[in-house]
């Protein structure tokens, strides 16, 4: 059976999130409905620290995968995420992001310009 797409990520993360001590690719396997490859669940598990939603660690010759945050926060991450890629090589960068200011609304400038008041009182 096909799955939509996202789908397995998805069961995926809530798996992580509902026991949330690092696990191998076979203990995530485990916990997921179906059951799938090895491989399937290493792809996806790869795929998904690629995009910056779960950390791995290494645990003897494999490795252990954890969320990289609370489930609640990794749209965030992942948008993120994408903004960095959105960015990254390109040779205009001052252009993208002045573009993509210009696009905001009131009340996401103001968000905006509070992160990066709140970043740079961090440093």
């Amino acid at each position: 059976m096909r799955r939509s797409p996202g789908e397995l990520e998805a069961e995926i993360l809530r798996a992580l999130d509902s026991s949330p001590a690092p696990k191998s690719v076979a203990e995530v396997g485990a916990l997921l409905p179906n059951d799938l490859a090895h491989t399937t669940v290493m792809t996806a598990l790869v795929r998904l620290t690629e995009k910056g939603l779960l950390t791995r660690r290494r645990r003897g010759r494999s490795f252990e995968y954890s969320l990289a945050g609370p489930i609640s926060s990794l749209a965030a991450l992942r948008a993120a995420s994408r903004m960095r890629a959105a960015l990254d090589g390109r040779v205009h960068r001052a252009e993208v992001l002045a573009n993509f200011v210009a696009s905001l609304d009131p009340t996401e400038e103001a968000l905006l310009r509070k992160a990066l008041d709140d970043a740079d009182n961090a440093e």
